[in-house]
């Protein structure tokens, strides 16, 4: 009696080259806001090895292993589309990822503030810059009123 095994260590199968690659598609990233990795998937068969071209904004890179982008943006950079080939023995696939780094910033139309007390005020309301803030928060809480 013969009993034989074989395992390519995980999913995939070896002898197929990979295919359908993409990437989730995020908004734009901020400038020293560390991101949530972004992993890649596909069909076919499992990459063993990928590479980005052109290079990631700066900050960000790219695991030549799993496919996966993370990192902190460290410098704005404007939108731009980046190709990413999964490959293995038998072939490979191309993929993109559309990214952009901003700068977050938040003004007011002024440094200076005066109220009366029992007096009513006009709102104030700051300016963002380069990126929608989904929620706002003061510290230290303001005075009651």
């Amino acid at each position: 009696m013969l009993i034989g095994a074989c395992s390519n260590g995980g999913g995939g199968n070896p002898a197929a080259p990979p295919a359908g690659l993409s990437y989730p598609q995020p908004q734009s990233l901020i400038v020293n806001q560390p991101i949530t990795p972004l992993t890649p998937s596909s069909t076919g068969g499992q990459a063993t090895s990928y590479a980005v071209s052109p290079a990631l904004p700066a900050g960000l890179s790219l695991d030549t292993s799993t496919g996966v982008i993370s990192g902190t943006p460290t410098a704005v950079a404007a939108q731009a589309t980046y190709t990413v080939t999964a490959s293995n023995s038998a072939g490979s696939t191309k993929g993109s990822v559309t990214l952009t780094v901003v700068s977050a910033a938040v003004s007011y139309p002024s440094t200076y503030y005066a109220y009366t007390v029992g007096a009513a005020s006009q709102p104030i309301r700051p300016v963002a810059t380069g990126v929608t803030f989904p929620s706002w928060s003061v510290t230290p809480p303001l005075p009651r009123g």
